[in-house]
């Protein structure tokens, strides 16, 4: 079985096209969803429609999903994630935000065969209705004092890195191909589909190969264009356009 990972899709129809259709030839038969499927850009109801009809084994609520249903305040979101929020609420159907409303914050998967265990979760495993960010080895420490699983799937800093935890120290890395060592743990960011800010545009998104035991980091070019096209069209703030094209 191999499984894609998709984390921050942000409602860019062009980059979550791009990806699945990576994914399909890559061998996927499974997705899991770390959250924020809408908020920034201009396609959240397409976006949902197909994230909902994936074989999801799981699928996790984010911060701007929070937001767009209503769950949670515009409180701590800049000015133009606040706009960009604002108008996604506006825009979606009663169902739709009853649908994200009811999104659990967190989630544990559990195959049978193979045998496989782990968690996914939008930001940390630290209090996760809170969307703390982990940006080093301090912070996913901490997340990981609440992780009981080997493996741990995180989203909302738009960034991939992976954290590995053994009896010393807690290592972070970029990685394009990983493979699980049985005796450590593992918290592993697999940056964004729809907005990735770590400088490079190319949408982000991971495999998890469960008869192999490795995860692979993908980053695919798309449509850029159509998408930033579409932000400004729909009224949503340029920022959310331009910035797509510096991966920041």
């Amino acid at each position: 079985m191999k499984i894609a990972v998709l984390a921050d899709i942000h409602a860019n129809l062009e980059a979550l096209q791009t990806v699945l259709a990576h994914a399909k030839a890559q061998g996927v038969t499974k997705y899991v969803c770390l959250g924020d499927i809408v908020g920034y850009n201009a396609n959240p109801h397409e976006c949902m429609e197909i994230v909902r009809g994936l074989d999801l084994l799981g699928v996790v609520m984010g911060n701007h999903d929070a937001v767009a249903c209503g769950r949670q305040s515009l409180f701590g979101f800049n000015p133009y994630a606040a706009m960009a929020a604002q108008w996604t609420r506006e825009h979606l159907t009663d169902e739709e935000q009853t649908w994200l409303a009811g999104l659990p914050f967190k989630q544990d998967i559990l195959i049978d065969q193979p045998l496989t265990r782990f968690t996914i979760v939008h930001a940390s495993l630290n209090q996760p209705e809170t969307w703390e960010y982990v940006f080093d080895s301090h912070q996913a420490n901490l997340s990981m004092q609440f992780q009981w699983m080997p493996l741990c799937f995180i989203g909302h800093t738009h960034a991939p890195v992976a954290y590995e935890r053994s009896l010393l120290e807690t290592i972070a890395g970029n990685f394009d191909t990983l493979r699980f060592n049985p005796e450590h743990k593992y918290l592993i960011n697999c940056g964004s589909v729809g907005q990735p800010r770590d400088r490079d545009p190319r949408a982000a998104y991971v495999t998890y190969d469960l008869d192999q035991g490795t995860i692979q980091l993908h980053r695919l070019p798309y449509d850029l264009t159509t998408a930033q096209t579409k932000i400004i069209q729909a009224g949503l703030p340029e920022y959310c356009a331009t910035r797509l094209a510096s991966g920041r």
